[in-house]
């Protein structure tokens, strides 16, 4: 009798231990050997493992698994884009931007700490640049054209219009000039410069005066002249009859005049004092901002964010398939190492892997108790 009980328990443990050597072989092999064995030049069969020799395919159909069953557009949308999220996102944005906005730097400085050094100067010149190519663009579209077909109308006419008071004013500042200390010694000046030149013509006209002094007769009728009406109704005439001749030149013959270099340049210096950035990037954020802060965090934050998330839900799909995830996942996983890659399944497997091989062990113990019984009887 003990010789039958031996017999059984000697077939169910040979039965047992082939069992779960075969499943434990067959696990391993779905990655080993890692490359293919060559004898007496040929390739044996199942050489390599099974996942060794279809990573590719893997790699594939696990970039497709990924894009069509886990990350989906729709997944993603319904997880990120909602109500809550949006909410969370407008306060991280605001405090944020609430932050950046109160920092003592300046706005060169977080510019210089992004990589773009010199940012002041660089705008500056950039700016002028611009406004520079508008000009150059400008004039050679309009340089053969007149300054009454470039001007609008109803400058020309406020031009025409404020050509009396230009006038007025004019003459009183004519009127306090040679009123002025400074502007009768200038005309003194030009009075002894045109009698030089006329030898004793002065003193003919100082037997006439007497003792008095030619710049005290002549500074009165200057003076005189200018406080009648008619001077400067004679100045307005002479300044409508300029303009409509200004108003026939040309843009090219304006540049000849000016000089076009001496244009450019003024419009530097006018681009830099009405626009100095340079002064406006070296302040700290916190007093270029101080007056309008709170409506860019309360206001501006919340709109640019509905706005963004509205963006982003109207491209999503298009946007989705530009990243390409399937590509990514299948370039990740072609370039692992296959012991890296078994590392990973068996990481995550061990237990179930373990119970296969138990079940095949048990399998196995069951087969052989059938087989000694089947001996026994035979036997």
């Amino acid at each position: 009798m003990s010789e039958f009980w031996m017999t059984i328990l000697f077939m169910v443990v040979v039965g047992a231990v082939i069992g779960g050597f075969t499943n434990l072989l067959a696990i391993r092999m779905l990655f080993r050997p890692y490359k293919p064995i060559y004898l007496f030049g040929k390739q044996l069969p199942l050489t390599p493992g099974l996942i060794p020799k279809r990573q590719d395919e893997l790699a594939k159909q696990l970039g497709k698994l990924v894009v069509d069953h886990l990350i989906t557009p729709d997944s993603i949308q319904s997880k990120v884009i909602n109500e809550a999220s949006l909410q969370n996102m407008k306060i991280f944005v605001q405090a944020e931007v609430k932050k950046a906005l109160s920092t003592e730097k300046s706005a060169a400085q977080l510019l210089d700490q992004l990589g773009m050094k010199n940012s002041s100067f660089t705008l500056d010149q950039r700016l002028q640049a611009f406004i520079l190519g508008k000009y150059e663009t400008w004039s050679e579209e309009n340089r053969s054209k007149s300054l009454k077909n470039i001007v609008p109308s109803h400058i020309q006419q406020k031009a025409l219009d404020s050509i009396p008071d230009l006038s007025r004013f004019i003459v009183k500042k004519g009127k306090e000039y040679f009123d002025s200390a400074e502007g009768k010694s200038r005309l003194e000046d030009m009075l002894d410069d045109f009698f030089k030149e006329r030898g004793k013509l002065i003193n003919l006209i100082q037997m006439f005066i007497g003792n008095e002094k030619l710049i005290d007769k002549i500074q009165p009728e200057i003076l005189k002249f200018l406080e009648q009406s008619r001077t400067i109704d004679i100045l307005s005439v002479m300044m409508v009859k300029e303009w409509g001749n200004l108003e026939k030149w040309d843009v090219e013959k304006i540049e000849g005049i000016i000089g076009k270099e001496m244009i450019k340049q003024l419009i530097k210096e006018k681009t830099a004092e009405m626009m100095p950035l340079a002064g406006m990037m070296n302040k700290p954020v916190r007093e270029l901002t101080a007056n309008f802060s709170n409506s860019i965090v309360e206001k501006g934050v919340p709109i640019f964010v509905e706005k963004g998330a509205e963006y982003l839900i109207k491209h999503f799909q298009p946007l989705f398939q530009k990243l390409r995830l399937d590509d990514i996942v299948e370039e990740q996983v072609s370039s692992f190492s296959v012991s890296r890659l078994e590392d990973m399944v068996v990481s995550i497997t061990k237990k179930e892997l373990s119970m296969i091989t138990y079940l095949g062990a048990l399998l196995g113990g069951i087969i052989g108790l059938f087989q000694g019984f089947v001996t026994v009887l035979i036997g």
